[in-house]
């Protein structure tokens, strides 16, 4: 059997066409108006919305309700982990597998206080204390990650 692509792109588009479904009554038509007309009528009546340059003179707030108490605790908790997996390595006994859920709690942990670093300013002391720690909790994580102490 020879197939040739001509005749059958021909046989394949008249029965695409013979299948097609008679369109029926304006009913939908009708319906269709009706339910737009009453949309354009509420549409009418709305409020007009502000212009966009307005839009940019809405004052944003930096993160400062929250309390000092509050950063020293975050902060607090933070170093703890740290030290918990800084004793968990130095432990002859304790294995790479014990100190995995360390990491991951370490890396949940400096992704939660990046906010808090961000927000306190340059020329606070606690905010060059938790960089450090950051700085240190980052590369520890990439380190165990990685494989260096294999």
């Amino acid at each position: 059997m020879k197939i040739i692509p001509h005749e059958t792109v021909k046989t394949t588009e008249s029965q695409k066409g013979a299948t097609k479904p008679a369109t029926g009554g304006s009913e939908f038509r009708d319906i269709l108006k009706q339910v737009s007309d009453a949309t354009s009528h509420s549409v009418k009546d709305a409020a007009p919305s502000l212009p966009v340059h307005e839009a940019s003179m809405v004052p944003f707030e930096t993160i400062s309700h929250i309390s000092a108490g509050h950063t020293i605790d975050r902060v607090e908790d933070f170093l703890q982990i740290i030290e918990a997996y800084q004793r968990h390595m130095e432990d002859p006994g304790s294995t790479l597998r014990d100190c995995y859920p360390l990491v991951s709690g370490m890396e949940r942990a400096t992704s939660g206080i990046m906010p808090l670093l961000d927000s306190l300013s340059d020329g606070d002391g606690l905010k060059d204390i938790l960089n450090r720690a950051v700085v240190t909790a980052t590369v520890e994580a990439i380190k165990f990650n990685r494989g260096d102490y294999l």
